[in-house]
């Protein structure tokens, strides 16, 4: 049985250092003979706490003097995710949307921590001189929409929570986040794969098909511009870390402080964030503003832009009411 065992064991030993030698040597090749997209965004950079910071501006349509608009995209999602629907949500106010650190076309500045997520909306907000905006979060990026509402309610007309519920755990069994194969996270492997993936098209239209369904575009373009900004220098090193650092998100206790007005938007087939963690958010931030858009997935934003504009839009309306009522 020992000598078993001992074979076992070395041949588990020799599978490690394979897996560890193919990895580095991948990684050695793709630094050898990078890819690179020639995907050149719109929009412009601002210093956003000290990050340099990729926004793009949609202005109103009809302009109305009502609250500006910023969006905030969510985990490895950059500005193309709300392309579709800004130009709706621009009817009759200004709308913005940034890169996240870490993610798009912004720098990668560690730490990469719910504070300096924070500390980087509120540069925006400050780098364009928005008055009392409205900011959307969507997925993750509802955690940094409601950190600042906490943090600085005085700056925010109101806050949409779009398919996340802003704590780190939304989509999980609370009891187990956070467990899981670590040791996939070690250099090389955890590079290599992120790189193997991003370096080829049919992975990403696979995860961007089953997050946004039948209406989102997966054409050669559209799946570029979702892979431009992880094949840039530094790029997927920076994803790495990323993804090594803690969930961000609040605790059920801080959601429940929350001042500023909130609104909350969900998707039928959303698996990550269902009809009933929305509600249970919308206990905590004490608001009546629930919308749900049928058939629709995780990333309705992009997949069906005119529904979910229809869904956030009456939301809105509402948040500008009762923001002003507010001061």
């Amino acid at each position: 049985m020992w000598r078993w065992l001992r074979r076992l064991g070395m041949a588990v030993l020799v599978l490690v250092v394979l897996v560890f030698a193919v990895s580095g040597a991948y990684l050695g090749w793709d630094r050898l003979d990078p890819e690179r997209l020639d995907v050149a965004p719109p929009g412009f950079d601002v210093d956003a706490a000290g990050v340099r910071t990729h926004v793009e501006h949609w202005p109103a349509a009809r302009p109305s003097g009502r609250p500006p608009l910023v969006l905030i995209p969510g985990f490895a999602e950059s500005t193309y995710v709300w392309s579709r629907v800004a130009p709706l949500l621009a009817a009759d106010r200004d709308v913005y949307a940034y890169d996240v650190r870490g993610f798009g076309f912004t720098d990668r500045v560690p730490p990469y921590d719910l504070a300096a997520d924070t500390d980087q909306l509120a540069g925006v907000v400050a780098a364009l001189r928005l008055d009392h905006p409205v900011v959307m979060g969507h997925s993750s990026g509802v955690a940094i929409a409601l950190s600042l509402a906490l943090r600085a309610p005085e700056t925010l007309t109101g806050v949409v929570a779009a398919n996340g519920d802003g704590t780190p755990y939304f989509g999980t069994d609370r009891t187990s986040a956070g467990r899981g194969p670590r040791w996939l996270l070690v250099d090389p492997i955890a590079p290599a794969v992120v790189t193997a993936v991003v370096r080829h098209r049919a992975p990403i239209r696979s995860i961007v098909a089953a997050q946004c369904g039948p209406g989102c575009p997966t054409d050669d373009a559209a799946i570029d511009r979702w892979r431009a900004p992880f094949l840039g220098p530094g790029a997927v090193d920076a994803f790495v870390d990323v993804i090594r650092s803690p969930l961000i998100g609040l605790t059920d206790a801080q959601e429940t402080a929350i001042a500023v007005p909130t609104a909350i938007v969900s998707s039928s087939e959303d698996g990550s964030f269902s009809r009933p963690q929305a509600l249970a958010t919308a206990a905590r931030l004490r608001t009546d503003l629930v919308a749900e858009i049928p058939g629709a997935r995780h990333l309705a934003l992009l997949g069906e832009p005119e529904r979910f504009a229809a869904a956030v839009t009456p939301l809105l309306d509402a948040l500008d009411r009762r923001g002003e009522e507010r001061r």
